[in-house]
């Protein structure tokens, strides 16, 4: 049951069973029932507790045998091994789904996960469903299924919405619900998984996109081990317009660590996972306030085609503030057409000037449909996706509710997403009123409305990567016993996947090596070529710049020597012809054990691992995606060229970038890494060519 199955009765069982119910309603066992109570669960409660008779006002039963009918869902709430015994009842009595609240399992060692494993295979004996064990609990404020301990729901009372939420922590779960209520937000789902030995956040997640009354979905992750069914879910989202923001935790070496110490969570490599969130259109975010903050933009739902962004404010000094903030988040300032600006000046006044940011100044104040006029003419000459309203003061005097239908008629009429940023509660009231998203801080609206341009770019790349995938030539066969192969096999497996390789041959003697020099014409390079010696610079085994035949010659034996004292294997010494100069670039490719296939394009040479200037990518990806990643790279000012130097062929680049990703697809049974270094890229319209290469076979 690795893969996602109906989940439906986790989120709308026709009845509970509570083993471990109590009285009173703040102990674990007891505030499911009254939230289910309280918030209008229409199913079945069935209180399991053998030393009473009545449980908040419910009949209670001694245990599973002695109820009516099968519960489709069991909230287990004891601890240790009755929390086991209970899960095996639960299998036993044909219950659907178990959500198992008690620590001390998978989380704390292994003793803890021999117990978790115990529970498991209960469940899966069964055809049961397991949602944790250390989990907070699920629920469904639509059809009022709350199993689930976290005070959240005293703290905030919940109100039905199109937000879901799903965490594999409880305590991000609530800081999350709390954050989003506050910014009034309505949340239908708010489910937290734990330690995930069966159900994950990807399999909620799957469940919960499927749910017509979503329209965002939130995740905390601390690890994603079911990668392609998180896929499934993105592109069940994309397909319904439901976006997708998601937190996952252990970017660094010591928050990996902490994830593994807190859920038993295994961490993935940080720009692996990056690449995986950024491939299927899930946007990350950094922190629970970054997760919510452009909630209401996304609920609107819009989809800025750009990010030209005006600002329109009644305060010269929020003019200037926002013009930094637009360029600290990378959004530019939209033109405005000289006839445009003309239009403006009947409109603004005199001392005004028409240029963005718009300071409509303190004018505002005896001019009550000043914007009434503005925004036509700011809608029919200025290209604008994005808009910010700054109004740092609008108090008595100003006609609030004029404003908030003049702007919300503006997103009306062109598509543009617009942010209301006031410090004055009563102001955002308006204009939230209106049905326009607001902020209390000017760079906090800015940063939304930045993530939502960029969210919705991410977004059309993501269908746009099948349809302009281009053909490949035929892939050769690999066959090899494992472990790495020589760099002139290597090079032959990848000239054979249609990447450029430098001229070279093999050669197993001196009179090879004459033959070769004389063939390819100097300078060559000299390689020692062994599958027991991978890397051959360290070892001494590489010569550059032989000028003569002579010279190669003794540079062959000399190699030839070196090997056999090290005991390796002899393939021979490659000739190869020296690369003219140019920039040298590295590609490769490897198979994550979660996210399978991923191809890395970085800068390149003997400082690569040094410097980690690289990108990742998943593949199948476009030639148009690879291009858009090395333009990613600290090195791409000097990849366009500077101080007379000629811009690099990076289409070159990109093209090799996905056949090595086409090739590491075809062979991922049998190769566990590529590396092309370095890649030599010449002039645009020059190319590029690989002129070492190692694969290593599993």
């Amino acid at each position: 049951m690795t893969q996602a199955s109906d989940l439906h009765c986790a989120l709308d069982p026709t009845s509970i069973a509570i083993v471990g119910a109590s009285d009173n309603p703040h102990k674990v066992g007891g505030r499911p029932i009254l939230y289910m109570k309280r918030y209008g669960y229409r199913g079945a409660i069935y209180p399991i507790n053998p030393a009473r008779a009545e449980v908040q006002g419910l009949k209670a039963f001694p245990d599973l045998a002695a109820l009516p009918v099968a519960p489709e869902m069991a909230i287990v709430a004891v601890a240790g091994d009755e929390a086991v015994r209970a899960v095996e009842a639960c299998a036993a009595r044909g219950v659907k789904v178990a959500v198992v609240m008690a620590s001390g399992f998978g989380e704390v060692g292994a003793e803890g996960r021999a117990l978790q494993d115990r529970m498991l295979a209960a469940a899966r004996a069964a055809g049961m469903r397991m949602i944790g064990p250390n989990c907070q609990g699920i629920a469904n404020l639509a059809s009022g299924t709350i199993a689930s301990f976290s005070t959240m729901f005293h703290e905030i009372a919940p109100q039905d919405g199109p937000v879901a939420i799903i965490s594999q922590s409880g305590a991000c779960a609530a800081a999350i619900y709390v954050l989003a209520r506050q910014r009034g937000l309505a949340v239908r789902h708010a489910h937290a998984t734990g330690n995930e030995a069966d159900v994950t956040a990807s399999d909620l997640a799957l469940e919960v996109v499927r749910d017509p009354g979503v329209g965002l979905l939130l995740l905390y992750l601390e690890a994603i081990p079911n990668p392609a069914v998180l896929a499934e879910a993105a592109e069940e989202a994309r397909a319904r317009n439901v976006a997708i923001v998601a937190i996952k935790a252990g970017r660094t070496a010591s928050g990996q660590k902490a994830a593994s110490s807190h859920t038993g969570a295994l961490a993935s490599e940080d720009r692996v996972v990056d690449a995986f969130l950024a491939k299927h259109g899930i946007w990350r975010a950094d922190d629970p306030h970054a997760l919510v903050s452009a909630g209401h933009l996304y609920l609107k739902g819009w989809r800025p085609g750009s990010e030209r962004i005006a600002v329109v404010s009644n305060s010269g000094a929020s003019c200037v503030m926002a013009a930094d903030a637009a360029e600290a988040f990378g959004l530019p300032l939209a033109e405005i057409p000289p006839a445009t600006k003309e239009k403006m000046k009947s409109v603004l006044p005199g001392f005004a000037t028409p240029v963005n940011p718009i300071d409509v100044t303190g004018a505002l104040l005896t001019d009550s449909g000043m914007f009434e006029r503005l925004l036509p003419v700011l809608a029919e000459g200025v290209d604008a996706d994005l808009m910010l309203a700054a109004l740092p003061i609008a108090g008595a005097g100003y006609d609030l509710p004029r404003y908030a239908r003049n702007f919300a008629a503006h997103s009306a009429t062109t598509g543009c997403a617009i942010a209301v940023a006031a410090p004055q509660a009563e102001v955002r009231r308006e204009f939230e009123q209106a049905g326009l998203p607001t902020f209390e801080r000017e760079r906090e609206a800015m940063q939304a409305l930045a993530q939502l341009a960029r969210h919705a770019a991410l977004l059309r790349v993501v269908p746009a990567r099948a349809a302009t995938a281009e053909p490949l030539p035929p892939l050769p066969t690999l066959e090899g016993d494992g472990g790495f192969l020589g760099e002139a096999r290597s090079l032959a497996l990848l000239a054979g996947a249609g990447i450029g390789v430098i001229g070279h041959r093999l050669c197993t003697s001196e009179a090879q090596a004459r033959e070769a020099f004389a063939a390819l014409g100097g300078p060559v390079a000299l390689k020692a070529c062994s599958p027991d010696a991978p890397h051959k610079t360290e070892l001494g085994l590489v010569a550059l710049g032989v000028t003569d035949a002579d010279a190669v010659a003794r540079e062959f034996a000399r190699q030839q020597r070196a090997l056999a004292a090290r005991g390796a294997r002899v393939e021979g010494v490659i000739v190869a012809r020296m690369a003219r100069k140019g920039r040298e670039l590295a590609l490769g490719a490897r198979i994550d054990p979660q996210f399978g296939p991923v191809v890395m394009l970085g800068d390149g040479g003997i400082y690569l691992e040094a410097l980690k200037d690289f990108v990742l990518l998943l593949p199948p990806f476009d030639a148009a995606e690879a291009r858009a990643a090395l333009a990613r790279l600290r090195i791409a000012p000097l990849l366009a060229g500077v101080r007379g130097e000629p811009p690099r062929d990076l289409d070159a680049v990109a093209r090799m970038a996905v056949r090595i990703g086409a090739a590491i697809v075809a062979w991922q049974d049998r190769v566990s890494s590529i590396d092309i270094n370095p890649v030599m890229v010449y002039a645009a319209g020059e190319g590029a060519v690989a002129l070492d290469a190692l694969i290593e076979t599993k």
